[in-house]
């Protein structure tokens, strides 16, 4: 997303793509767009789960506190 968004518009992008995904299953997945898919990362960021780079060993905890919006 390269113009600023707040989360809540985040959110609302990503839980739109996931009632898609949720209506019409995995015909609904191929239907996500780009923007959809960045949306459904940030939300996973907001609301604390931590990224494990390829090949990285997973950390003993999975999530951090959600974050708050600036």
């Amino acid at each position: 997303m390269s113009d600023q968004r707040t989360q809540r518009e985040i959110l609302t992008i990503a839980a739109r793509a996931l009632g898609r995904i949720d209506v019409q299953g995995l015909r609904g997945l191929t239907l996500i767009s780009t923007e959809e898919l960045e949306a459904m990362a940030l939300a996973l960021v907001i609301l604390g789960l931590v990224a494990i780079q390829p090949g990285a060993q997973a950390p003993e905890t999975l999530t951090y506190p959600p974050q708050k919006e600036a």
